[in-house]
């Protein structure tokens, strides 16, 4: 396991990257502008939404036990490539959201930083807790409802009216368990009903390894595609599950442009890579990076 802290040479590639310094300020993408309460846009949401619907970009799953390992994962991923890190829901449980949240926005000041909550219940505060931390991103279960859909939402937007910092709010859609396909689509306009910005597919962790079958027979491409076709016009759909290069192409080839990048570091099994030498992670992200956006 990787116990030392990044050093601050890690910092240097992220501003030529489309990361915090230039969503907060500049013009605005084409599409929609994405509003607070009270009517008002909020440029930096709205341009990150815009990255995140018609360009490639790419997420770690930081799902590690421990901040150290967590900082260093990180740190190779974005030398890799990725322009969002996931602070895995491991970590958040294990270290607690109070410590991981700072952490990982002193020592990437410019990344954005996405908070997997897997939240149930009380979206509120948990929304709270890491927008206060210095996350943008928020992500909680579909499963929980539309009360906390908009729970989550009414504390983004009172962040948002604080700062010029990109705050969304993105909606977990787990499967099988919320498939077939239709039923997922059906609970992504759910989502976006409710004021989200943008929804994920989510094979599970447990339901994939449980039944190797599901990758086999790309359950989580098929559901994702047609998730995309139902709402892919309106709003960002992230595709995270164990992917696999061919099946991120695949993907990239219908259309989809956010893909998350899980612990197999885009390898076709379900081994963690994540205790692997920095300079191997950052090779695989790359590759993964790399073959997905040629597509």
């Amino acid at each position: 396991m990787e116990s030392k802290q990044p050093s601050g040479h890690t910092k240097a590639p992220y501003s030529r990257r489309t990361l915090l310094g230039g969503l907060a300020g500049g013009s605005l993408l084409p599409g929609a502008l994405v509003a607070q309460a009270g009517g008002a846009p909020h440029a930096a949401s709205t341009r990150l939404l815009e990255q995140l619907r018609t360009r490639f970009t790419f997420q770690i799953s930081v799902d590690v036990s421990t901040l150290p390992q967590g900082l260093a994962v990180a740190a190779a991923a974005l030398r890799g490539g990725v322009q969002i890190v996931e602070m895995g829901t491991p970590l958040l449980k294990n270290e607690g959201v109070v410590n991981v949240v700072p952490a990982f926005r002193k020592q990437f000041p410019q990344a954005l930083l996405l908070a997997d909550m897997k939240t149930m219940d009380g979206g509120a505060s948990e929304a709270r807790g890491v927008y206060a931390g210095g996350g943008n991103i928020i992500d909680f279960l579909a499963l929980s409802g539309v009360d906390t859909a908009k729970a989550v939402c009414a504390v983004r937007d009172e962040f948002r009216r604080a700062g010029e910092l990109p705050r969304l709010a993105f909606a977990d859609i787990l499967v099988p368990h919320q498939g077939p396909a239709a039923k997922a689509a059906e609970a992504a306009l759910r989502m976006l009903d409710a004021g989200v910005d943008a929804v994920g597919i989510h094979l599970q962790s447990d339901a994939r390894r449980a039944d190797p079958k599901l990758i086999d027979n790309d359950y989580l491409g098929e559901t994702a595609r047609a998730v995309f076709d139902k709402v892919g016009r309106r709003a960002p759909v992230q595709v995270v599950g164990g992917l696999h290069g061919a099946q991120a192409k695949g993907l990239a080839r219908a259309g989809l442009r956010a893909f998350v990048i899980s612990g197999n570091l885009g390898q076709p099994d379900t081994v963690t890579r994540y205790n692997l030498p920095p300079a191997q992670i950052e090779s695989l992200v790359a590759g993964f990076i790399a073959g997905v956006s040629g597509a």
